[in-house]
């Protein structure tokens, strides 16, 4: 096979849980993701907002990766690639993300180390809530961050981490480099990496239904996305629908 392959995590390779800590993986995934690596002789990495020793644990994988939408990035070999700067600013926001937990009930402050998320899946109402403490969050860590919104999250993370760049900088080296990439995944954080691999003409694959977006094809949902997968394991991958 050609073709080089970045897979988001949460919410494609496996379904949104009520915390991040509580996702479920089904026992047969990180064999069948082995097994496709080995197929695509190594040419296969995840792409998340989880850092890399969350990705790691999930889904038993060494090698090329990227945590922290590309603040964390990995190669082949194992060798670090980029890793976040400490931020004197991430310590007053971490305390503006605490007391945001304090006053609004349901919120689940995830603190990644190098970034920060903000979850009201448990509090769907208090989203204008959650994006204004993201915003007290933002001004205290001060320069070089930004804001990420998803559904039900809101992160603060560096604001060279892109999943396009980490996409782009894997696609330089073996074994991805000149192979024909493809990505896979759910949520607005992987918008820039789905025009990555549309600007090099690629293709783009979105799981579930939300829109728009800049992916060109789609999946129902992470349960499609993991039986594809299998199939592509087995060189028999299934029609995507537009």
């Amino acid at each position: 096979m050609t073709l080089a392959l970045f897979v988001d995590v949460d919410g494609t390779l496996l379904d949104i849980a009520a915390r991040p800590d509580t996702v479920v993986v089904d026992a047969w995934l990180p064999s069948t993701l082995r097994r496709l690596k080995a197929r695509l002789d190594g040419a296969l990495a995840p792409i998340s907002g989880r850092p890399l020793h969350d990705i790691d644990g999930l889904l038993g994988l060494d090698g090329a990766a990227a945590g922290l939408h590309g603040a964390e990035l990995r190669g082949p070999d194992g060798a670090t690639l980029a890793a976040p700067i400490p931020h004197e600013g991430l310590a007053a926001a971490r305390r503006c993300a605490v007391a945001a937990a304090a006053s609004i009930p349901g919120l689940l402050v995830e603190d990644k180390g190098g970034a920060i998320a903000l979850h009201y899946r448990a509090a769907p109402d208090a989203g204008l809530d959650v994006r204004r403490a993201a915003v007290a969050m933002l001004e205290a860590a001060g320069d070089g961050y930004e804001l990420l919104h998803g559904r039900c999250v809101v992160e603060l993370k560096p604001d060279t981490a892109d999943k396009g760049a980490a996409l782009a900088a894997l696609m330089r080296i073996a074994p991805f480099a000149g192979r024909t990439p493809w990505m896979i995944g759910d949520d607005a954080t992987d918008e820039d990496a789905f025009a990555e691999v549309n600007a090099r003409h690629g293709i783009s694959i979105i799981v579930g239904r939300r829109r728009p977006t800049v992916a060109r094809y789609g999946l129902a949902g992470p349960a499609a996305a993991r039986a594809w997968l299998a199939a592509l394991a087995n060189a028999t991958p299934p029609d995507t629908t537009s």
